[in-house]
């Protein structure tokens, strides 16, 4: 995510880190992030909503994660989910908003399944695979607030993303072709929204 300077709007904070001291700070401290995890709904005979589809973007990921890919800025590509740290000054509804814009386009809309808290907390380890967290990410120790969300409007893919795809969700990508490990978190994720669904 870049660090420079773009506007003084909401959506375009004032206050940025400069590019140094937000290394320093990856590797000093968790980074609290939103994800989400799009999917496509449908209603069974018991009248409960199921996830039928999940929704997948395409990004460079680094090295084990992910598969070859020369036009990739890595060197390998994969599967993963949208999303991004929160910027200072923002509500987790605004940026969740905003990272589903810049990846799948600024007509995206998300709307959460449940918007009142996320469906998972995913937690990222720095160091490398770790039974301790659900995925990895060798950048920064992150805390990923994840909801799944259904989308409307246009989509079309861009920034990070490379492409998106929806998956039957018995037919997801094998947890390699993945990056950062997070089939764990989609799984997590499908989880809980099941759960949900079955609680009282």
């Amino acid at each position: 995510m870049p660090s420079n300077p773009t506007g003084h709007t909401p959506e375009e904070p004032r206050h940025w880190i400069p590019d140094d001291l937000w290394r320093s700070i990856q590797t000093s401290i968790p980074i609290v992030c939103v994800d989400a995890v799009p999917v496509r709904l449908s209603t069974n005979p018991d009248g409960h909503q199921i996830v039928t589809f999940v929704g997948l973007i395409r990004r460079a990921v680094p090295h084990p994660f992910g598969e070859p890919e020369k036009s990739s800025v890595t060197g390998r590509s994969g599967w993963g989910i949208v999303g991004g740290r929160v910027r200072h000054g923002a509500t987790l509804a605004e940026e969740l908003a905003r990272q589903i814009r810049e990846t799948l386009g600024p007509g995206a809309i998300a709307t959460p399944v449940d918007a009142t808290n996320p469906t998972y907390v995913a937690q990222y380890s720095p160091h490398g695979p770790d039974n301790r967290f659900d995925a990895t990410d060798p950048r920064q120790h992150a805390i990923g607030l994840t909801w799944v969300v259904t989308l409307a409007g246009t989509l079309a893919p861009q920034g990070e993303a490379t492409g998106f795809d929806w998956f039957p969700v018995d037919a997801l990508p094998p947890p390699d072709a993945f990056g950062f490990g997070q089939h764990n978190v989609v799984r997590a994720c499908l989880d809980r929204h099941r759960a949900a669904r079955h609680a009282p």
